[in-house]
């Protein structure tokens, strides 16, 4: 029965993620890892969702001509570079500062997505941006470590980026979504070593994760506006923000980190 429970938690929360670019570990991590998983458990297992939910939308997106792959495989390949080395920092970097910065961060993009006018993001979404090289090894290398060290897929910081580069936002969203499945990838497979799964339980999330995606996928493709999408990315990086605020300080008032 916990098991189902499980499922149709992330069967929701794929369906959300894969509408916004999103693999959603950073909320998958925290929530296994609050339901009595150790955080050496929890991380893989929410890379994994993350894998799992951004190659099923993936196909959606490519087969409708969303996603940008001039931008998605340098992007990605420098932060698969990057990921392991985030990975393996994981026992060496305290963490909390971090956390608090990407806090902080997600606050300010979150606020710029749901305020009208570009104040952070000057694009204007034509896909043209000649600064755009520089941003993508830059960004690349940033997400790519933070997401293996935090155990995240990075997309809360790689689609506001590609806005600011002047995508559109389900462009923005889609080639996100790419970028994700990749860093996620490297990130859960940096991981393994430390991983003593429970099998039944990977099986009904994964299940849940690939399904929820193909809703998600299909929803943003054909039925969601593309101001409301932003508003709802930048809905949800408040709350994933505060949330880990919120943590961050349980975790220092308790001298874990």
């Amino acid at each position: 029965m916990e098991f189902l429970v499980f499922a149709v938690m992330v069967f929701f929360l794929s369906v959300l993620f894969s509408m916004i670019g999103l693999g959603g570990a950073i909320v998958y991590v925290p929530i296994f890892y609050w339901s009595g998983f150790d955080l050496l458990s929890a991380i893989p297992m929410g890379l994994l969702l993350n894998t799992v939910t951004s190659a099923s939308a993936a196909v959606t997106y490519l087969r409708k001509g969303l996603v940008q792959l001039s931008v998605a495989i340098p992007f990605l390949i420098i932060s698969m570079i990057a990921a392991p080395v985030g990975a393996y920092c994981t026992r060496l970097v305290p963490v909390d500062i971090l956390l608090g910065i990407f806090s902080i961060i997600m606050v300010l993009i979150g606020t710029q997505m749901l305020l009208p006018g570009k104040f952070f993001f000057p694009g204007n979404g034509n896909q043209e941006n000649i600064r755009s090289f520089p941003l993508i090894l830059a960004g690349g290398s940033v997400v790519g470590f933070a997401g293996g060290l935090l155990g995240i897929g990075g997309g809360s910081l790689v689609m506001p980026l590609l806005i600011y580069m002047g995508y559109a936002v389900k462009t923005a969203a889609a080639t996100s979504g790419l970028i994700v499945l990749f860093t996620s990838f490297a990130g859960f497979v940096a991981h393994l070593g430390s991983w003593q799964p429970d099998m039944q339980l990977v099986s009904y999330i994964t299940i849940a994760a690939l399904l929820g995606a193909q809703v998600g996928s299909y929803l943003m493709h054909t039925r969601m506006q593309p101001e409301t999408l932003r508003k709802m990315v930048g809905l949800v990086l408040w709350i994933m923000a505060l949330r880990m605020i919120a943590d961050l300080f349980g975790i220092l008032s308790d001298g874990n980190l």
